[in-house]
């Protein structure tokens, strides 16, 4: 224990002994050698965070700042500054790049975690900026972080030489901040999640209707929708009960992961999927029904579909009524009001510019003047049966 004294006791006389020869600006120097980051001019980096108000709004924002010297191959150095921005969150990964929505991080306006813009030339080969100087500020809502939550910002400020793009300064720093919006693997998790519950839903009124080619490929046109993907031979058609199942677990999670326009698309597909099978029971209708429900598609977006791509397919329809938006739960009386409304709609449209537009109104008519004519025999025959029993009595 003594021993271990004694030697710091040399080494505290050694050391006054080296301030008393050389002075303290001497000694600066050699430590600095042998200690850069004891450099009182050493190049660095922070990054505060403050508030400030523009427009009434109250903001935080990432200012960053530099200050140290900066070596050059000559006076009047051009240079750039590179900023990086990463998250250091876990110690036990690689850092993830943290993205920018300026438009100016970026040259073709997505989000980029680096930011190089022109610094200037340099007054002389060794420059030293005494003070902080602030070389960018970020609006902390305009970061997007891998995922939300706390997280690490490390911030990475190179000075690079224009001409050759050599750093000549470079230095971290790192501050604790909360995000609070969605991280971007996030949101491609449920970029995934959506297109596997689109694709599993679609399928699934695929295995309702098989066997069914058409069908099936219109299912490979949407799933070669920006892929370099060929088409794929038809699997094994499921049972009416795996189909079912899986048709309502997608059904479950799309509305969680996707926009009004996605479930509108999706539905969309569904139908014609299923006006392109050879018979298009009742059943396979009230499953439509369900989907539509269940994606939240509004009533009359849903009858357009319907009417849009199985107007053409009536022979094929077990119950043509259901193109009409009739139920049997539906009076007489609001039967007639729902064709009446029908009638105006689609008569509007005979004399339409477009020919495909003409020809469904001419269909949809045709199919309403059936509907009235059926109705009329049912009021008929109900007239009649309720003589003979009045007669019977």
């Amino acid at each position: 224990m003594a021993e271990h004294w004694l030697n710091i006791l040399l080494f505290l006389l050694t050391l006054a002994a080296l301030v008393t020869l050389s002075g303290p600006a001497n000694l600066r120097r050699r430590l600095s050698r042998l200690f850069p980051a004891f450099h009182p001019e050493r190049f660095a980096c922070r990054v505060l965070l403050v508030e400030e108000e523009k427009d009434a709004v109250y903001r935080d924002v990432l200012k960053i700042q530099i200050h140290g010297a900066i070596r050059a191959p000559h006076s009047r150095c051009e240079t750039n500054i590179l900023i990086q921005l990463t998250d250091v969150t876990k110690k036990n990964s690689a850092p993830k790049p943290v993205l920018c929505r300026y438009p100016a991080w970026s040259s073709d306006g997505t989000p980029a975690y680096q930011y190089k813009f022109h610094n200037g030339p340099l007054p002389a080969r060794l420059s030293v900026l005494k003070d902080w100087v602030t070389v960018a500020e970020v609006e902390v809502n305009e970061l997007v972080f891998p995922r939300r939550g706390p997280a690490l910002l490390e911030c990475e400020v190179t000075v690079l030489e224009e001409a050759v793009g050599k750093p000549l300064a470079s230095a971290r720093s790192q501050i604790s901040l909360l995000s609070g919006q969605y991280g971007y693997e996030e949101i491609q998790q449920q970029r995934l999640s959506k297109q596997t519950a689109m694709q599993q839903l679609a399928e699934a009124v695929w295995h309702l209707t098989a066997p069914n080619p058409a069908g099936w490929e219109l299912l490979c046109q949407w799933l070669q929708q920006g892929q370099e993907t060929g088409p794929q031979p038809p699997p094994r058609p499921k049972s009416t009960e795996e189909s079912t199942s899986a048709m309502e677990e997608a059904c479950e999670q799309l509305p969680g992961y996707a926009e009004p326009g996605d479930c509108c698309g999706i539905f969309e597909l569904c139908i014609r999927i299923a006006g392109s099978a050879s018979r298009i029971s009742q059943s396979l209708l009230k499953t439509l029904r369900y989907i539509a429900e269940k994606l939240e598609i509004p009533k009359d977006r849903y009858e357009s579909l319907v009417q849009k791509h199985l107007t053409g397919k009536a022979e094929q329809i077990e119950e043509p009524l259901t193109l009409l938006g009739l139920s049997e739960e539906m009076s007489e009386q609001q039967i007639m009001e729902k064709l009446t409304a029908e009638y105006r709609k689609w008569n509007a449209r005979v004399n339409n510019p477009d020919a495909a537009v003409r020809q469904q109104a001419d269909q949809m008519l045709n199919l309403i003047a059936q509907c009235r004519s059926r109705l009329t025999r049912r009021v008929q025959s109900a007239g009649t049966d309720s003589r003979a029993l009045s007669s019977e009595g």
